[in-house]
């Protein structure tokens, strides 16, 4: 499967709006605005956080998702992965995967973190299972 990513450029807004205007992205984080109209100030703050790596997901030169790290508050050297898959044509639990490694080369060997923390929610179990493979230890968050 030849997925890849490319960094996140104001030519995929559009495509960002048409999946949460869909409401068919799976996230794994609650940075993402749900709103069509709060999309357009979080993808300007994402272009200038210099803190942040934001990339399109692309499978066979389809866009089918983004993924990004953002630096974790208070962690110096840790940062948080996030994955949204807005079209799910392909296998998404491999697309989930591959997108998650190639971020994973980013994080350690382009960026210097030397922790990346994931947030998914339990009802993406198979992506769970898949990151426990790639070797992330699992943490149950409370509920407040």
């Amino acid at each position: 499967m030849d997925i890849w990513t490319e960094r996140l450029e104001r030519r995929h807004l559009p495509l960002l709006e048409r999946w949460i205007e869909r409401n068919s992205g799976q996230m794994t984080t609650n940075d993402l605005p749900l709103e069509a109209g709060e999309l357009s100030q979080w993808f300007e703050k994402c272009l200038s956080d210099p803190e942040r790596v934001d990339c399109l997901v692309s499978v066979y030169e389809t866009p089918v998702g983004i993924v990004g790290l953002r630096k974790c508050a208070g962690q110096e050297s840790a940062a948080e992965l996030y994955l949204l898959l807005g079209e799910t044509n392909y296998n998404p639990l491999r697309t989930a995967t591959y997108a998650t490694l190639r971020m994973l080369d980013r994080a350690f060997l382009e960026c210097g973190f030397n922790r990346v923390i994931v947030q998914a929610c339990k009802e993406h179990e198979e992506y769970l299972n898949a990151l426990e493979r790639m070797g992330f230890l699992m943490r149950a968050k409370k509920d407040a």
